[in-house]
């Protein structure tokens, strides 16, 4: 029983000594993108204002020509950022590449060849989410698995797609 003892002080002492002395040896800040372009996930997201690793369904980038990446907390915020240029500042014809990390693989797959589940139970932080798949038959079970709408390809995702549904409204009655 001292010999436990001793061994659980020991490795008590030293995950506190790891945690207070070795604090800047966290995961990786950038993540490598297909193209060899660098995902930053320190970033914060041109969209949410949140760290872009933070996302539970993983981060998306937009690759311009002259090099510059832009990174995205989720897919969602990906479309919102690409479907309004006006109010994020690029033009579309500069756009290089452009990235959403797969639901089922964790891996980086080409936006434009992604199909994407739209309005299941899914929500990230900025609310509707379009949920990204490699494989159509993938996307199709998530559907049906999280009651989602539909699958739809890149090109016939919209920021209507994106937004809350309005709530209820209960009216009450005066006098009661």
């Amino acid at each position: 029983m001292v010999a436990y003892v001793k061994r659980l002080s020991c490795l008590v002492a030293l995950c506190v000594a790891t945690l207070t002395v070795v604090p800047q040896l966290t995961c990786a800040e950038t993540v490598d993108l297909p193209d060899g372009s660098k995902l930053d996930l320190s970033a914060i997201c041109p969209v949410c204002d949140m760290k872009v690793g933070a996302g539970k369904i993983g981060p998306a980038a937009v690759v311009f020509k002259d090099g510059k990446v832009v990174n995205l907390d989720g897919p969602g915020d990906f479309f919102r950022y690409l479907l309004s240029p006006s109010k994020y500042g690029f033009n579309s014809a500069d756009i290089k590449a452009m990235f959403v990390t797969d639901y089922g693989t964790k891996k980086f797959i080409d936006a434009k060849s992604a199909f994407y589940v739209l309005g299941s139970e899914l929500t990230g932080g900025m609310g509707p989410e379009a949920v990204p798949f490699t494989k159509k038959e993938d996307a199709e079970k998530f559907k049906t698995e999280h009651k989602a709408k539909t699958v739809a390809p890149f090109s016939m995702v919209t920021l209507t797609d994106l937004q809350a549904g309005k709530k209820k409204m209960l009216k009450m009655k005066h006098g009661h």
